[in-house]
């Protein structure tokens, strides 16, 4: 499935290299703050062209690489949640003016949260869809068996995770094409394909989340999230949960324009 024609693509310098990112352009005015898209370990901005057409109402909306994902300059093993955040916002003030909403998805969700709260200022409201608010347990049991450096051998099995995240999980949802674009964003990174789990699953959620004074959108699908999510809520001073319980899979994709809809619907809240 190829990108839609009028996402455009560029490049910012930032603290760990440069930074790929796609622009799509507002359908009318933009008068209305620049919607930023945090993507899913392992992937990058890729995951969310599809939605990107639906937010454009009257608002650019522009989805980054994360330091070592997609196009953006490779990184190291061990990043953090906070470096991806520096990194971030060193695109912010690269493509946008003033203060910028933020939708996150997954781990998306938690880099959000850190630009947020290393740069209040610049960031105006969030939209976080289905996070990763994993107890301390959950995050160690996850650490251990998707955050290590991937090993590749000889044998076309030391990929076989990546094929089931990508293709045997989507493809009913997503058609081949599109599951097989997204097994190979997986990859282009090679041994370190699985940096954003590990700073995913050694950040301390717990003691961040409460201290975000923006508003927060938190939108829960029925998926393996769910509860996590919710969780999430609790722990927002000023969070409005949005549970969509008949969403159960391709969140960005088939089910994109609906998730599009509650987003703008929480961002432009205050416009009415």
């Amino acid at each position: 499935m190829s990108e839609v024609p009028s996402i455009r693509k560029g490049y910012s310098d930032g603290p760990h290299g440069q930074l790929h990112w796609r622009l799509a352009p507002a359908k009318a005015e933009a008068n209305r703050p620049d919607l930023y898209c945090l993507h899913p370990a392992p992937f990058s901005g890729l995951a969310f062209t599809q939605i990107m057409p639906y937010l454009v109402q009257n608002r650019r909306v522009i989805a980054p690489d994360f330091p070592g994902h997609g196009g953006s300059h490779d990184f190291h093993a061990t990043p953090s949640i906070a470096d991806y955040a520096e990194a971030m916002m060193a695109v912010v003030a690269n493509v946008s003016d003033d203060p910028v909403d933020i939708l996150g998805f997954h781990s998306g969700c938690l880099v959000a949260t850190e630009m947020a709260l290393i740069e209040a200022a610049k960031v105006n409201r969030l939209a976080l869809v289905d996070i990763p608010a994993f107890t301390e347990a959950e995050r160690r049991k996850y650490l251990s068996q998707l955050a290590t450096p991937l090993e590749l051998t000889p044998q076309l099995y030391c990929l076989a995770p990546a094929w089931e995240r990508g293709i045997t999980r989507r493809i009913d949802s997503q058609g081949m094409d599109r599951s097989f674009a997204m097994f190979v964003e997986q990859l282009r990174h090679g041994r370190e394909m699985n940096a954003a789990f590990h700073a995913s699953f050694t950040y301390a959620i717990e003691s961040r989340l409460p201290l975000l004074r923006h508003h927060v959108g938190v939108i829960a699908t029925r998926s393996s999230l769910l509860e996590a999510t919710r969780r999430a809520a609790d722990m927002l001073p000023h969070a409005q949960l949005i549970e969509r319980l008949d969403i159960k899979r391709a969140v960005l994709d088939e089910a994109g324009q609906s998730i599009a809809k509650d987003v703008l619907s929480f961002l432009d809240a205050d416009q009415r």
